[in-house]
């Protein structure tokens, strides 16, 4: 064949391989930024290269647990407590350990995940079974979410001395937490008097994980049947009270309809209320405006059904709550803070959740991991330009789901559908972090995977994927500006993430990336070429190497393995050696011609790694290459 003239592809720029991993679409066919095969690594600014570390935030291990849930409370004084579920217990971070938090022990079963929402200066806590809790940071007691009806009677008789009341009377008493917040009343007995006060003994008084702060006495009227406020005690320890009050001097009515939350399998804040699902009769439920302890018999909403398509998870919206079912999302789009107001409507989309901690918010969409038909497909979104309170505009135009997931299918298609609902995910510096159970039989998660919609200006595409290994992580949390993730691993830590050390808890980061497939210029698609060289711009990142592999034409190979020196060779001031060195200042980049002929074929494929080294990175900021084009073969 007559060679021809050597050509670079691209001839006057370089590719940045930025744009993720695509592995639905054979290699040759993806975008040039592509990648079909990549690990461990990130993509910022148009460059590629290898994750941070992750290294032990308690060098201690709290215990050999199962993880049940991390989560950040914020104060108003700009501090923030990190607080970690273990063993059916809450701990929280204090400068170099987890503590147990007094009083909740062992509130919850052991090994069940733990859902939260923070409101009112107060996170909440429950695992969907069991009373659920609140706690306001160090110094705060760790009590019940709600404030629950007292739950025994009194002893009621003749006092003392007194001739105040004449009739029948019957009493009742309320809980009041530090909010006053009330319960609903407990009745406590009846007496008939005659010219006479009344003593009421063995008054009930609640556990200290009650979060009971005083509480209010009621009394009817003689011959009544109307409760209305009698006294109220300021403490959780009396148990004594002589009534001589007449009828004129009692005040408002007993509350008769504050009832706790639930024991919600999710729960999410927004418009100054507590939203919840309950798995028990799998209604959503919201708490009063401006008060997260109560929840009216009336305040609930039926989504779905009780069936096949249970409510599972929560997000916001814009203005409004979208509830995942089984089978479909659901929108209760909310024009102002009145429920009468609120209109609930199907979300034109063909799949269903089942992963409570796993949508998140993103560029005015919502991403949820996608089941149809009982098969995890991925992560779709939800999105919509314009929201009004109109059937016609919420189901047809305005709201709808698309796949973000397609360029990943196959990977999707090997996380486990079983254990879905252990999918966590969380929004760090513009990026999400996603973990997922990979793996047919894997029922616990152990790969991250991390959609960057950073939008940087040199990626072609609005997103990327990758997939982390080697962290091992059961939900995450960001904590003074750091992220950190809960071991999946029954070991009792919490690591630190994106560290600057380039290894997991000392063990190597298998970082790698390679390219799509090359053929070089527009018309040389199915031309043999003689592949020359490639130039390649890098970060010099340490006295270590980087890996290059080069195949050709859909090898399935390892090809050929070449290095490139990633240390700064260049001699400082006080090192240098006249006539023998060249003198630097020091150099952060390089640009270097790396010779690869003779490798032949119609296409070629680069790989870039750090030799899966511990400490090790690569940062390829751009390539090119050359080749001399033969002919058709």
């Amino acid at each position: 064949m007559t060679s021809r003239t050597a050509k670079r592809y691209p001839a006057k720029e370089r590719l940045t391989i930025d744009g993720g991993l695509n592995n639905k679409f054979e290699r040759n066919q993806i975008q040039d930024n592509e990648s079909p095969d990549c690990l461990n690594v990130v993509f910022d600014d148009g460059a590629v290269q290898t994750r941070g570390g992750s290294d032990k935030l308690n060098t201690t291990a709290v215990g050999s647990y199962a993880a049940q849930g991390i989560y950040t409370r914020h104060d108003q004084d700009g501090t923030n407590t990190m607080i970690a579920w273990w063993n059916g217990t809450a701990y929280d971070w204090q400068a170099s350990t987890f503590a147990t938090i007094p009083s909740a022990q062992s509130v919850f079963t052991a090994g069940t995940r733990v859902y939260a929402a923070e409101y009112e200066n107060h996170i909440f806590f429950c695992n969907g079974t069991e009373i659920p809790y609140k706690y306001g940071g160090q110094g705060d007691e760790f009590t019940r979410h709600g404030i629950y009806a007292p739950s025994s009677t009194a002893s009621i008789a003749t006092a003392p001395s007194g001739t105040n009341l004449t009739g029948e009377y019957a009493y009742a008493i309320t809980n009041v937490n530090t909010n006053l917040v009330e319960s609903d009343y407990t009745v406590l007995g009846t007496h008939t008097a005659a010219s006479e006060d009344i003593r009421l003994t063995s008054l009930p008084t609640a556990a200290q994980s009650w979060g009971v702060d005083s509480r209010r006495l009621y009394r009817t009227e003689a011959g009544g049947s109307t409760y209305k406020r009698l006294a109220t005690i300021s403490d959780n320890s009396t148990t004594t009270y002589d009534d001589g009050i007449a009828d004129g001097s009692l005040g408002v009515e007993a509350p008769s309809d504050n009832g706790v939350p639930p024991k919600f399998s999710a729960v999410i804040y927004h418009q100054a209320r507590l939203f919840f699902i309950d798995p028990e009769d799998h209604l959503v439920k919201y708490s009063e405006i401006g008060n997260p302890y109560t929840v009216k018999s009336t305040s609930f909403l039926r989504l779905g059904d009780t069936s096949g398509d249970k409510p599972k998870a929560l997000a916001i919206y814009d203005n409004s709550v979208i509830v995942f079912c089984e089978r479909n999302p659901w929108l209760i789009y909310m024009p102002d803070t009145s429920p009468t107001n609120w209109s609930v409507q199907r979300v034109r989309a063909t799949f269903g959740c089942r992963s409570p901690l796993g949508p998140f918010n993103f560029e005015n969409r919502v991403m949820f991991p996608a089941i149809q038909g009982g098969r995890f497909l991925g992560f779709s979104a939800i999105q919509g330009q314009t929201i009004a309170p109109s059937a016609s505009i919420l189901t047809q135009s305005a709201v709808g789901s698309e796949m973000q997931s397609d360029r990943i299918e196959p990977d999707m298609l090997l996380v486990n559908e079983g254990a879905a609902g252990e999918i966590s995910s969380f929004v760090f510096e513009n990026k999400a972090y996603i973990t997922v159970p990979y793996g047919e039989s894997q029922t616990t998660n152990n790969r991250i995977y991390v959609y960057d919609f950073s939008l940087g200006q040199l990626k072609q595409q609005k997103a990327s994927w990758v997939p982390w290994t080697g962290i091992n992580a059961h939900s995450f949390t960001e904590l003074d500006g750091k992220l950190y993730a809960q071991s999946s691993v029954d070991n009792g830590f919490v690591y630190e993430l994106n560290t600057d050390t380039y290894n997991d808890d000392g063990s190597a980061i298998d970082s790698y990336i390679w390219t799509k497939e090359f053929s070089g210029v527009k018309g040389d698609e199915y031309l043999h070429k003689d592949f020359r060289d490639a130039r390649l711009f890098f970060e010099l990142s340490g006295s270590y190497y980087m890996d290059i592999n080069v195949r050709a034409d859909s090898d399935s190979g390892a090809g050929n393995k070449y290095q490139m020196d990633l240390s700064d060779s260049s001699s400082l001031w006080g090192t240098f050696v006249w006539g023998t060195d060249d003198w630097s200042a020091g150099a952060d980049d390089k640009e270097q011609r790396l010779f690869i002929a003779p490798t032949r074929g119609k296409r070629i494929q680069f790989k870039f790694s750090n030799q899966n080294a511990v400490n090790q990175k690569f940062k390829l900021l751009g390539m090119n290459f050359s080749y001399n084009a033969k002919g058709v073969r």
